[in-house]
């Protein structure tokens, strides 16, 4: 972040937690997206104050930045997007704000590989695995050096691995009973007119 955080949420570098959160909750309603008239604007504006207050807080923790926690996979610092709507991006998966994510990448015409790997992860975060597959696999493409993206495609990759393993296990035994003998017995078992 180039500007102080303190200055951006408008608190000296002594204001207590409470403060400073106070602070951030009065901008954060004053520059939310979904009430402001300027959406453009507020969503540059709410990525800078959500990078100054996790900036604070995170140097009053003694943290870095980074990370989406138990999401895993992505670490890149949320303030640190190519532009100011892939900031504002970052910051709204940072948070699991899915829908505001959406409605910002879906306005972005310069579908690069940090596009498709942001759509990826909030495809991945709303549950749509196939898309968030489909669009990871396109930013690797297209940036086949990012260690970021195919961390996250390798990770999308594995889960895959394990939903098919538990899925086997419903399978037919093979005990050279054919499926369709199977059925039949099972269908004596339950149905009393067999």
């Amino acid at each position: 972040m180039s500007r102080d955080p303190y200055s951006v949420l408008g608190v000296s570098p002594d204001a207590t937690d409470d403060e400073i959160k106070k602070a951030y909750r009065k901008l954060a309603k004053q520059y939310h997206p979904d009430i402001h008239p300027d959406r453009e604007f507020a969503e540059k504006k709410m990525a800078e104050i959500n990078a100054a207050y996790d900036a604070i807080l995170n140097q009053r923790q003694g943290k870095t930045m980074g990370g989406f926690g138990s999401a895993g996979g992505y670490t890149q610092d949320p303030g640190q997007g190519s532009t100011p709507e892939m900031t504002a991006v970052r910051h709204y998966l940072h948070y699991r704000r899915y829908r505001e994510a959406f409605n910002v990448l879906n306005r972005i015409e310069k579908r690069d590989a940090e596009w498709y790997f942001l759509s990826a992860y909030a495809h991945a975060g709303v549950g749509n695995r196939t898309q968030a597959l489909e669009f990871a696999r396109k930013a690797v493409q297209m940036e086949p050096g990012n260690p970021e993206y195919q961390a996250f495609l390798e990770q999308l990759q594995r889960s895959g691995m394990a939903y098919e393993t538990y899925g086997r296990g419903f399978d037919m035994p093979q005990s050279g009973v054919s499926p369709i003998c199977m059925g039949l017995c099972l269908a004596k078992l339950c149905c009393p007119y067999c």
